[in-house]
């Protein structure tokens, strides 16, 4: 499928600090921090070098550092961990990591082993002995079996944690590769089954088979004992395009392929694939393809969708019989399986041999539906579990009607349910993770604030009972605002022990621009209307400190990715209301995105600032561009900044410049880049633990001290 779908010194704050005014324009400013865009300059490994030992230098001095890693590691390392499954068959897989296997390894039992306390494990593949042997410094980044059995199966292997991976084939029943079997060297690629001899690639064959935004713009079809660059050519998507992939369903009562050309990070076509010719689905490029259920292929509406007389709203899920692609008037059979309403929206489908199960969002809490098909019509009926928190689909069978469905809140650990048939009797649980941080007196609210247009905007905030309402807690309010993710509460182990308990509070912001209310939440913080992401998170700090539940002094933020961007405009458009910030792998120079692959897929949810009216409102924000000199009395809080040299997907040159440029303004900042762990920052638990460490400890000398 689609490619898309993650401390210095003292606080440097004055209570009666004004907002920075944004610049008119930097479309003349000279960046002349580019050359920290490249990782392989010994200049910027040097800098690099020069910047994680000063950070260290002061935080790991910190007497709280080994202590949170301490409670890090204990958590991250446990035995006692729900070891998820994964239905390959008749077999249940995991992958899983521990102090003794870093890297972390594969292995399987049957189902009816599974089902047990304590199941026997056998081990399939040893990533941390591979890497002794080859010399390497693997990260497991997934698989792909051929059904039925699930005995060969295509890994993907990273360095280091990067986007970019190798594929081998690989035998379970012998636990080897296969010797000149499928492999391809590394490269951004998918791969997917055909037959036993024959698969889906897309990968890099060189000059123009890559999109802009630096993915696969073919779908090849490779024959076992072929050389790779023989694959035959069957679908070219263009150069502006996101990327391109092919895929082939196994199921008792489907064996369609499909080709997807996604136009841009919301936009694709979705074509059958007969082997030889493609035809397109008649749905909206718009819409979201689920997949192909009892003959019935589904989508769920991002717009609103006129046919003749009917519309349909966006966020409805409607399905067509496969049969009807390519006959004349195929939306004449159009059939409804879900409509949201003003606080449920649709969140995804999971099917098993006999029945869907879709996921749904009511007020960001999780609910279930099970879903069948009789008698030419789509039945839906609840399911009884836990609607507190957020229910996640782990795993369903597709030749059978296993399924597993984890629960968890933030002050409830998660339970792991099992289910198989007709749903008449509830999910039983089957596995609970222990406690791992004191609950008893943990309390969830949900409040709502009011942003800068009017709109409610819901935020949980997790913390003692009977805390005071006197502005003196320790807050950190955490958030993302973008491409549909949904920020629903979860169980966060570490952060309960670490901060949960020494009395810190946590607030989760559901903002616009993410997906906890439907297409529509999401769309109204796209492109131009991005601000709006910003003034709901704003809306959100200040309603914190209007309730008196903490200060600017005591309020620090925190964020990822896009969410890394969030916080990165945060500060600079409001530094007076945060005392720390930990901005992690994120976006922060808006004007360059594009141009550091594959920024170019996301230009669908910021903009073009190739275009120069879209660069207009994309520059009025970007945290690069708007920072103030500090002889002009603009006070910012000294921001944490977390990256990996290893992140293909979020260049760590964003972080980088952003750190550079506030030194040469006059401010104080800090930075630690992993050289291994890619977006996610960390490869392994021990750099989880070190990451843990070193964010924990800012946030105790920036919030509590």
């Amino acid at each position: 499928m689609r490619i898309r779908k993650s401390i210095l010194l003292i606080p440097i704050f004055i209570s009666g600090c004004t907002s920075v005014p944004l610049k008119a324009s930097m479309k003349n400013e000279t960046d002349s921090n580019i050359w920290l865009e490249s990782s392989k300059d010994p200049k910027v490994v040097k800098w690099v070098q020069d910047h994680n030992a000063q950070t260290t230098q002061v935080l790991e001095s910190d007497p709280r550092f080994q202590s949170i890693a301490t409670q890090a590691r204990a958590i991250v390392t446990a035995k006692d961990r729900i070891p998820y499954p994964n239905l390959h068959g008749k077999m249940v897989r995991n992958f899983w990591q521990d102090q003794t296997h870093l890297r972390g390894y594969l292995r399987q039992t049957t189902l009816n082993e599974y089902l047990t306390q304590n199941p026997t494990w056998e081990t399939i593949l040893d990533i941390d002995e591979l890497n002794h042997k080859e010399g390497k410094s693997w990260v497991y980044s997934g698989m792909a079996c051929l059904a039925p059995d699930s005995d060969i199966c295509l890994i993907k292997l990273s360095d280091g944690g990067k986007d970019e991976v190798i594929v081998r084939e690989f035998q379970v029943s012998t636990k080897s590769f296969v010797r000149g079997g499928f492999e391809v060297p590394a490269a951004k690629t998918s791969v997917g089954w055909i037959d036993r001899d024959t698969i889906f690639l897309q990968t890099d064959f060189g000059p123009g088979s890559m999109t802009t935004s630096g993915y696969p713009r073919q779908v090849r079809i490779w024959k076992r004992g072929t050389p790779m660059a023989d694959a035959k050519l069957v679908f070219e998507g263009n150069a502006t395009d996101v990327s391109v992939s092919g895929w082939k369903i196994f199921r008792h009562d489907s064996n369609t392929m499909y080709i997807s050309q996604g136009l841009n990070f919301f936009e694709d076509k979705i074509f059958v694939f007969d082997g030889t010719k493609t035809t397109e689905l008649p749905f909206p490029t718009t819409s979201n393809f689920q997949g192909e259920f009892a003959g019935q292929i589904m989508t769920m509406l991002r717009n609103d969708w006129t046919v003749g007389s009917k519309t349909y709203v966006a966020g409805t899920v409607v399905s067509l019989p496969l049969s009807a692609v390519g006959q004349p008037n195929p939306e004449s059979k159009l059939e409804t399986i879900f409509v949201p309403d003003s606080n449920s929206t649709f969140d995804g489908f999971s099917r098993s041999k006999d029945y869907l199960l879709l996921s749904v969002l009511n007020n960001v809490r999780g609910e279930l539906r099970h879903v069948t098909r009789h008698a030419a019509a789509w039945v839906t009926k609840p399911v009884t579990l836990p609607n507190e928190g957020t229910l996640t689909i782990v795993d369903a069978s597709d030749d059978a009607n296993d399924v597993f469905v984890a629960y968890q809140t933030y002050n409830v650990p998660t339970a792991l349910y099992y289910g198989n048939g007709d749903f008449k009797h509830p999910l039983k649980a089957i596995k609970s993770l222990p406690a791992k941080f004191n609950a008893s007196d943990i309390v969830i609210d949900q409040f709502h604030s009011t942003s800068k247009d009017g709109t409610k905007i819901p935020y949980f905030v997790v913390h003692k009972k009977g805390f005071s309402l006197d502005g003196t807690n320790p807050t950190v309010l955490y958030g993302y605002g973008g491409f549909e993710v949904s920020l629903t509460p979860m169980y966060q182990s570490v952060m309960g022990k670490v901060w949960l308990e020494r009395g810190g509070v946590y607030v989760v912001a559901n903002i616009r621009g993410g997906g906890e209310f439907g297409p529509k939440w999401h769309a109204a913080a796209l492109k131009e209307n991005r601000q709006r992401a910003y003034d709901d998170f704003e809306s959100v700090a200040r309603d914190l400190i209007a309730r008196k539940i903490t200060t600017p002094r005591r309020l620090g933020i925190q964020g990822g990715s896009n969410g890394g961007l969030l916080v990165g405009v945060a500060v600079t458009q409001h530094p007076e209301l945060y005392n720390a910030v930990v901005c992690e792998s994120a976006l922060l120079d808006m004007i360059r995105y594009t141009q550091m692959p594959p920024g170019a897929s996301w230009i669908g949810e910021y903009g073009d600032p190739a275009v120069p009216s879209e660069a207009a409102y994309i520059e009025k924000y970007s945290p690069y561009q708007n920072i103030a000199e500090a002889k002009t009395g603009a006070v910012y809080p000294e921001i944490l900044f977390h990256t990996s040299t290893a992140d293909d997907r979020v260049q760590p040159g964003h972080s980088r410049k952003m750190t550079e440029r506030f030194e040469q303004k006059g401010h104080r900042v800090m930075l630690y880049e992993n050289t291994e762990g890619g977006h996610g920052g960390a490869a392994d638990p021990e750099q989880t633990v070190h990451k843990v460490a070193i964010e924990y400890t800012y946030l105790f000398r920036k919030l509590v001290d």
